[in-house]
């Protein structure tokens, strides 16, 4: 972020230099202000004041919006890599549990022997195994 600052302030400085050399408020050869010629736009005046500010606010405005999007070109490359190093993290967990020897037993017991998850035996299980549910 401090590029980017960095950058629309020199963006911001071009601007306001340019609109100062151009407007006649200073000179580019000895850079002292009020040169000896009329400039070609009088800045006093309110259309010629509004127009430059609207032209330094839009330039300031288009550097942060450049500057925001390349932070957001980064941003987005790193947080789909921590996205994607969790979500491997969290299936290595899920596929360890799953596939633990104590998951597995309770599973054949479940199935084989009809018990349920504490040892009970479920209301379908027929002890004598007459085949009469």
């Amino acid at each position: 972020m401090r590029v980017v600052s960095y950058v629309a302030c020199i963006i911001g400085g071009a601007v306001l230099c340019y609109l100062l050399l151009s407007l006649g408020v200073v000179d580019v050869v000895d850079g002292v202000p009020g040169t000896m010629q009329e400039p070609a736009i009088a800045l006093p005046t309110y259309l010629g004041f509004i127009s430059a500010m609207m032209t330094a606010v839009t330039a300031v405005l288009a550097a942060v919006a450049i500057g925001i999007g390349v932070v957001a070109f980064f941003t987005f490359g790193g947080i789909k890599n921590e996205a994607q190093k969790v979500a491997s993290e969290r299936v290595n967990e899920l596929v360890n549990e799953k596939l633990s020897d104590e998951a597995i037993k309770a599973r054949i017991d479940e199935i084989a022997f009809g018990q349920g998850p504490r040892g009970e035996l479920d209301e379908d299980f027929d002890p004598d195994d007459t085949g009469n549910r």
